[in-house]
């Protein structure tokens, strides 16, 4: 496992597993080496766990990686789905939002910024409709509440009751999704 430092003006520490499992800590310019150290020493049971995950996940991958061609297709049938999925819930919610953009994203599912554009994952088309639908939600969520609170939650849950499901559908086999587009990528 290789370990790769990234020096910002943030305020915190954080670490990431790469796709490959290799550790990626993101820190303050001038925090000391030691502080980061230990930091990581702290953590390593974190590293453990979710290093296995990702190993495993790109193994599951690793058998069906999907070329150019398969993510460009995937790209049109999450717009397709998407476009029906977000004008009804959006209507439904009283809300409005900008731009959509479909790519093939290494980690997230969806994002909406403060303008209202949102984007979504390709490797959704992958997923079953109603973890597709829930990342809609979620993010068109985001166009009332910008943050993760629980009256986020609570607008999440009005409209996709089954919404702690989908996020565990996503915790246990996301992983694997992605990583059947991370060949050749990063």
């Amino acid at each position: 496992m290789q370990t790769k430092i990234l020096r910002s003006r943030r305020k915190t520490l954080s670490l990431r597993i790469t796709p490959w499992g290799d550790l990626e800590i993101r820190a303050p310019l001038r925090m000391p080496d030691r502080e980061i150290q230990a930091f990581v020493a702290e953590k390593a049971r974190w590293i453990e766990i979710h290093r296995t995950q990702v190993l495993r996940d790109q193994a599951q991958g690793a058998l069906a990686p999907l070329d150019e061609a398969a993510l460009e297709e995937l790209k049109e049938q999450t717009r397709q789905k998407l476009a029906l999925m977000l004008e009804r819930h959006a209507a439904h919610m009283g809300i409005s939002y900008g731009r959509v953009s479909i790519r093939c994203q290494r980690s997230r599912w969806g994002s909406c910024s403060a303008e209202g554009n949102l984007n979504f994952n390709c490797l959704l088309a992958l997923a079953p409709e109603e973890v597709m639908e829930y990342v809609a939600v979620h993010e068109l969520a985001h166009r009332k509440q910008m943050n993760h609170s629980p009256l986020f939650w609570q607008e999440v849950a009005r409209e996709c009751p089954r919404y702690i499901q989908c996020r565990r559908w996503l915790k246990q086999n996301g992983g694997a999704l992605l990583a059947r587009a991370r060949r050749g990528r990063e």
